[in-house]
């Protein structure tokens, strides 16, 4: 097999089993469920580990001792600012459907189980950059992939909630499809870092579109 047929290859298994995940957990089990899909996230991130444990130790290795500081203190945002919005802020009437939208719910499974939801996303983020780079890829065409295969996808969000936010959604996915890949390629803790981001920005979005509608 190619170098060509190779990428193809690891990236569509990236993007099945990223959507075999992410359908499961909303469609499934669905997001009432908010304990149950901790229990299956959270095995779900177990088996990845687990099964590319060489991978996620090298990774782990270059690490330095911030990284866990850094991880505690966007989970204690994480839960401080949602402790914050749904007491001290008055829940928005929204003008368009919520259905799916977890940062515009503030339900229990975007408190507990999103920053699992996250974890789990970053890693098969991380393998998938990986991958792509032992493959020779260059940076600039691994963000391509991103851009198509991570950033777009988010347009669908239009139809779980409206335009403006389901373009928000999609312009930061597309951001975030150049950012994730150049942080773990070229930055120490990156990583860590995409999490931190990636975790950070749905808290953000929460409190924004809470406290502006």
């Amino acid at each position: 097999m190619n170098m060509k047929y190779k990428v193809i290859f690891t990236t569509v298994i990236f993007a099945s089993v990223f959507g075999i995940i992410s359908l499961t957990s909303s469609q499934i089990i669905t997001m009432d469920n908010y304990i149950l899909n901790i229990i299956f996230l959270s095995l779900v991130a177990l088996i990845i580990i687990l099964c590319f444990s060489h991978t996620f130790m090298q990774i782990y290795q270059k690490l330095d001792k911030t990284w866990l500081l850094f991880l505690l203190l966007s989970l204690t945002i994480h839960f401080t600012a949602s402790y914050l919005i749904l007491f001290y802020i008055k829940r928005p009437l929204w003008p368009f459907s919520t259905t799916g939208s977890s940062f515009l719910l503030l339900n229990n499974y975007f408190i507990w189980a999103k920053p699992i939801d996250v974890f789990v996303q970053q890693l098969l983020i991380t393998l998938l950059v990986t991958r792509l780079a032992e493959l020779k890829l260059k940076a600039k065409s691994i963000t391509t992939i991103f851009i198509f295969g991570f950033g777009i996808i988010h347009i669908f969000q239009i139809f779980k909630t409206n335009l403006l936010v389901g373009l928000g959604y999609t312009l930061v996915a597309l951001i975030f499809s150049v950012v994730f890949p150049y942080l773990i390629l070229k930055v120490k803790n990156g990583s860590i870092y995409n999490y931190i981001i990636h975790l950070g920005a749905y808290t953000l979005a929460a409190l924004l579109l809470w406290t502006l509608f």
